[in-house]
């Protein structure tokens, strides 16, 4: 069996459970919590949220790989079903934008939300500022936009080909990204040129998705015989020296490969019912969660989650209060879901 909706959702919970580490706790100076585990002069929590640097491309290969196994399914409906899928997405953050717009009124922020052009700027995407994690909105819609040829092409060529082909623009891009500065001379071309970067570093795990999808390698990995708890043992294994060779080389460029093969051997894994329903809680409110975290640490509420002091009271607080806030959001999004999709069907 390959990646179903179920294993999808759990690979999301896990890509949170990491983008929220990586974000709170992937720093060495100017501590704002207590570390209780130090190694040598760094605190152990730091290499959690370093690892935590797998969320992007674990984001990205789910997002290849269920949109090549719709554009199979759907045939000639998947070009208005796609369109549909990303005015939800996009519903759903302008909530989430419209919500922190007002609570920054009310909480006298200096940033959000800025000036009528700031609301505009990230409303129609052209200047994403409130929050640093919303750099993946935009990219996210164009690498479903560019879905169905990604598809075509990967069904042309051989496989490991396309494999080397993306491998190489993500390390270009990411050369670009972080070593190689551009001057552009217009801010319109500043912005283009920044899209392209951001989109070529992100395109190889969402190709990768779809090779994943298109070849079945989840089923023949699935197939090996092997007994579940050594196939258990091997995995965690793997993810334990993943997690120490990233330790040594902190270096993002490695990301897509800590992603995928962690994100793989999870689901290669034996899991216990609860475990399976924690991660697909988490996955279930990944969204949001992604969509609004940074606002209770970084922007408006500056600080907030930090008052817990220790890094699991942090974490567990940050949790609770983004996942309070999603089931509002989510409340919010069915309503007007239901109320401009019923009216799209009258047309």
């Amino acid at each position: 069996m390959g990646l179903s909706k179920n294993d999808n959702q759990m690979s999301k919970g896990i890509a949170i459970i990491g983008m929220v580490m990586l974000h709170l706790f992937c720093r060495i100076e100017n501590l704002p919590y207590t570390p209780l585990i130090w190694i040598g002069s760094t605190p152990l929590i730091y290499y959690f949220g370093l690892f935590g640097d797998l969320c992007v491309p674990i984001y990205c290969f789910c997002s290849g790989y269920a949109q090549a196994l719709l554009f199979d399914k759907e045939a000639q409906l998947y070009r208005k079903r796609r369109y549909d899928r990303l005015l939800k997405f996009l519903i759903n953050y302008w909530i989430v934008l419209v919500v922190f717009s007002i609570v920054g009124l009310i909480s006298g922020s200096t940033s959000v939300p800025g000036t009528w052009l700031d609301f505009l700027g990230n409303l129609f995407l052209y200047d994403i500022s409130y929050n640093g994690a919303w750099w993946f909105v935009l990219t996210y819609v164009f690498l479903v936009l560019c879905s169905p040829c990604l598809c075509k092409i990967s069904k042309k060529l051989n496989p490991i080909v396309l494999f080397v082909i993306s491998g190489v623009l993500y390390f270009v891009a990411y050369l670009f990204r972080f070593y190689i500065k551009l001057d552009m001379p217009h801010t319109i071309l500043a912005k283009i040129w920044e899209q392209l970067i951001l989109f070529g570093t992100s395109q190889f795990s969402f190709v990768v998705g779809i090779i994943f999808y298109q070849q079945r390698l989840m089923e023949k990995l699935r197939a090996i015989k092997i007994k579940p708890v050594l196939k258990t043992v091997i995995c965690l294994l793997v993810i334990a020296l993943l997690f120490v060779i990233h330790a040594i080389e902190q270096s993002l460029i490695i990301a897509p490969i800590t992603g995928i093969v962690t994100m793989v051997c999870f689901h290669l894994m034996h899991k216990s019912k609860w475990v399976e329903k924690v991660f697909l809680f988490f996955g279930k409110h990944s969204t949001n969660i992604w969509l609004v975290h940074m606002f209770f640490y970084l922007i408006i509420f500056e600080n907030l989650v930090f008052v817990a002091k220790y890094p699991i009271l942090i974490l567990l607080l940050m949790f609770a209060i983004c996942i309070a806030v999603s089931y509002i959001i989510d409340f919010m999004n069915a309503g007007l879901n239901k109320l401009i999709f019923r009216e799209k069907k009258k047309q």
